[in-house]
């Protein structure tokens, strides 16, 4: 398996994020990059070169040494050896994206939200980026979530087509020694419309409403199976389109301390 990466920027669903590869490393015995992304201040075009590039390095420096502060604090010293940090003055998205291009990594994990992201909804734009253009699987964790690797719950789409996922959970619960509940995600069909007929004329229901395997219902469902199961990772093996506009509209304290969730590469074939 390749390299473990995370994407860090201290708040709280990276830290997550990066404990919860702490734990995969320690079993996979595997080496991690520690990935951030700085900006500058605006308005340095009005500066003069010597002036920016002293900033630029200055900038460099200081993301280093706090990203370096931080491990010492957090791990032990052995762990924190063997994690590399990269600090880089671009854009998460941009530079994470060419960063990934350059070793072989097995598994990039991300927090839900930024520290600096504006927007108010539980999962931040990088996250849902990363998610639906990852060459690799994308692990997302939420504030206060906890992972342990005791169990994943697969839920699986019998038409996704993700080779390199598949691949990479067998290696991950035979390495892990993972336990496994299954749930099979399958695509609606008219049948059902035959079905819910029949259910109206049975309930007579004066206020029928038809259970949807979308959007938030279907992110509620999953983790309502995971807590049932005592999964703290959720595998997702689908398009993730649905999940990220359910997971957009549910309230931040519906997913903050949630088990995680790991979105794989893929496609559904065109019918």
């Amino acid at each position: 398996m390749g390299k473990l990466i995370a994407g860090i920027d201290y708040s709280p669903a990276s830290l997550c994020a990066l404990e919860a590869l702490l734990l995969l490393q320690k079993a996979l015995k595997n080496s991690i990059a520690l990935y951030h992304a700085y900006q500058l201040p605006k308005g340095l075009p009005f500066l003069s070169a010597h002036v920016i590039e002293d900033m630029e390095m200055e900038a460099e420096r200081t993301a280093i040494q706090r990203l370096r502060h931080f491990l010492r604090e957090s791990l032990p010293d052995r762990a924190a050896q063997r994690i590399q940090i990269i600090a880089q003055r671009d854009f998460l998205t941009e530079g994470l994206s060419r960063y990934l291009q350059t070793g072989r990594f097995s598994l990039l994990a991300l927090g839900a939200r930024g520290e600096a992201e504006t927007e108010s909804e539980p999962i931040g734009f990088h996250a849902r980026h990363f998610i639906q253009h990852s060459p690799i699987p994308v692990l997302i964790t939420f504030p206060h979530t906890t992972v342990t690797w005791k169990r994943l719950l697969v839920a699986y789409e019998p038409n996704f087509r993700s080779p390199g996922g598949q691949r990479f959970l067998r290696q991950l619960t035979r390495k892990l020694n993972l336990p496994v509940a299954g749930l099979p995600l399958l695509r609606p069909n008219p049948n059902l419309d035959r079905v819910h007929n029949q259910i109206r004329r049975i309930t007579r229901a004066t206020d029928y409403q038809r259970v949807v395997w979308d959007g938030a219902h279907l992110v509620r469902l999953l983790l309502q199976a995971a807590r049932s199961y005592e999964a703290d990772v959720i595998a997702y093996f689908s398009e993730p389109q649905g999940i990220l506009q359910g997971m957009r509209s549910m309230m931040e304290t519906e997913l903050d301390g949630q088990p995680a969730w790991m979105f794989f590469p893929g496609f559904s074939p065109v019918e």
